[in-house]
């Protein structure tokens, strides 16, 4: 007679949840478990659940092996169909993948018109994995790979999420791309939407548009510049895109950037994309951020979040090298330069009294007078800084290159006006409207302009301009590189025939030493997610950035630290506050 098999626990599927329920179970199996899992709290005890998706179902029915549980015939027979399904997507992915695979390419585009082998091997993707994170390099086609979906079967009607300055760039390059009827959508009120196959909203649209496209009439969504969704619900248009995503079956996000700060944002924009892929927030806390952070979810391993991420083909990356391009980016160059402090000497009592109050204040007066005191420092150094920005600019400009000039104040802006007045200056900002920024760039494009000011977070995805420019100027500082980098790609891109130009114009006053100094930490956090193995460096520790900030600003003002200092609330704390 068969001795009985030992179990060490029960495993049941909880339908109402889509969770597996592990229950009754021995405590050193529960040790091995939480190894296995460690989105479980190591100081929880059973019962625990786990997502129902196919690759936790992999990972249980591996883990069956060895600690055999009591299960029901059903719940036997949905873990192993999970399982296989899981084995068979990861097999058909890979040979889409692979190398020597010959990609299939669709008919629907308009005449003249084809796809890249390589963009056609993400629409196969698509279709396969039916949900996708696309971050190919920035000038790779991206907008062409999106509005691909749209040959998918079965994905249309597609909707199309832009950015608001570009929804007419999006309109009109689908329209000679894909033999599809096109409606750009009006205004934040419904209505009788005509027939189309592709329907292009902007992202402050889509909350007044939820209820419209989550009926489940739209097949497909495409996010273009993802990352806008990178706070996920807490933003009204994070909201109506996750409930707008719950009622479409193929959902793609597409960015180069997909961390503006910190690896917390990968779960936000991968739960809208592909629920449930890196379990709850909380989990995802638990197994892949540190507990040092003040809750601001800083990936201790971006390598191994990066390769997981590729394991379940949640994310598909190629860099130019990939595809056999080449990046046309020399090294960038840092220009430091005087600061002239007469022009922000009234402003100094101001900031030394907020910095004063970020170190030592109670918590909501703190938090308040540390965003505060981060504005007025970076507006101080783009002041200080804003007539030797503007003569190297002439410089350039003089020797016959346009110049693409980033930066943020108004007050910048002006100072750059003022010193720039001989020189013929378009203005892409926030002060433009859709068609005046469309403008502007027609006239830049076509030679009536010297200089473009764009604002370092107001153009991305904006095309065209590679044709004739090459030199990049960076008046301000972004907290984040990866907005540099967005930056930069304006100009680095399809297209671009010249050898790009990078020049950051700094200064040892003010914000400019300490955001030079913090861009490792996120750059870290960017480069393993995005290109895990590929290393450019140690990673920094986190430091409160506003915190270090005020620090150095008090010293290099002779005053002396006070003693006794006060946690500066992080920056979600600080939203909360408003």
């Amino acid at each position: 007679m068969t001795a009985a098999m030992r179990t060490y626990g029960s495993l049941s599927y909880e339908a109402r949840f889509d969770q597996w329920l592990i229950e009754a179970i021995e405590p050193h199996v529960a040790i091995r478990l939480k190894q296995l899992f460690p989105r479980i709290s190591k100081s929880r005890s059973a019962p625990f659940r786990l997502q129902g998706t196919s690759d936790v179902a992999a990972d249980l029915e591996w883990f069956l092996t060895r600690y055999p549980m009591d299960m029901s015939g059903d719940d036997r027979q949905r873990l192993n169909n999970q399982s296989q399904r899981f084995f068979n997507d990861q097999a058909e992915a890979e040979r889409i993948l692979a190398p020597s695979a010959k990609p299939r390419h669709r008919v629907g585009l308009m005449p003249g018109q084809i796809q890249r082998d390589y963009q056609a091997v993400a629409t196969n993707l698509i279709e396969q994995v039916r949900s996708l994170m696309l971050i190919d390099d920035i000038g790779l086609g991206k907008t062409y790979e999106g509005l691909s979906v749209g040959l998918i079967p079965g994905a249309l009607p597609m909707v199309v999420v832009v950015e608001p300055h570009l929804q007419e760039q999006w309109a009109e390059k689908a329209a000679s791309y894909i033999d599809l009827r096109i409606h750009s959508v009006k205004g934040t009120k419904p209505y009788s939407l005509p027939d189309a196959g592709i329907y292009i909203v902007k992202y402050t649209q889509l909350a007044g548009w939820v209820d419209v496209f989550s009926q489940g009439w739209v097949k497909a969504i495409v996010f273009d510049e993802v990352q806008q969704l990178r706070r996920g619900t807490e933003s009204a248009k994070g909201a109506a895109a996750a409930s707008i995503c719950a009622a479409i079956d193929v959902r793609v996000g597409m960015t180069a950037t997909t961390i503006y700060n910190y690896g917390i944002e990968i779960f936000n924009i991968a739960d809208m994309i592909r629920p449930g892929c890196l379990g709850t927030k909380t989990e995802f806390q638990r197994e892949w951020c540190t507990t040092d952070n003040q809750g601001k979810g800083i990936v201790k391993d971006p390598d191994a979040l990066g390769m997981y991420l590729r394991e379940i083909h949640m994310v598909l990356r190629r860099s130019k090298a990939d595809v056999g391009q080449e990046a046309r980016q020399l090294k960038p160059d840092l220009q430091w330069v005087e600061p002239n402090q007469k022009l922000v000497e009234e402003n100094e009592e101001l900031a030394i009294s907020l910095a004063m109050t970020a170190l030592t204040g109670d918590f909501k007066s703190a938090g308040l007078a540390a965003r505060d005191f981060d504005m007025k420092m970076r507006e101080m150094t783009g002041i200080a800084k804003a007539r030797a920005v503007a003569a190297y600019v002439k410089m350039v400009a003089e020797s016959g290159q346009k110049v693409l000039l980033f930066g943020w104040h108004r007050e910048v802006y002006r100072i750059w006006a003022e010193e720039l007045v001989e020189l013929n200056v378009v203005w892409y900002t926030g002060s433009e409207s859709p068609a005046q920024k469309a403008k502007n760039k027609q006239a830049f494009i076509d030679g009536e302009a010297d200089v473009m000011v764009m604002s370092l977070r107001s153009g991305a995805g904006t095309d065209g301009i590679q044709h004739c420019c090459s030199t990049v100027i960076f008046g301000e500082l972004d907290w984040s590189p990866q907005i540099h980098k967005q930056c930069v790609g304006r100009l680095d891109r399809d297209g671009q025939q010249e050898e790009v130009f990078v020049i950051y114009i700094v200064t040892n006053y003010g914000s400019d030493p300490i955001i030079i100094d913090m861009q490792g930490l996120k750059s870290g956090q960017n480069q393993g997610i995005t290109d895990p193995g590929k290393k450019e460096g140690d990673y920094q520790q986190a430091p409160d950035r506003i915190k270090t900030l005020a620090k150095a600003y008090l010293k290099a003002q002779g005053i002396k630290l006070p003693e006794r200092q006060n946690r500066v609330p992080s920056t979600g704390e600080q939203v909360a506050l408003l």
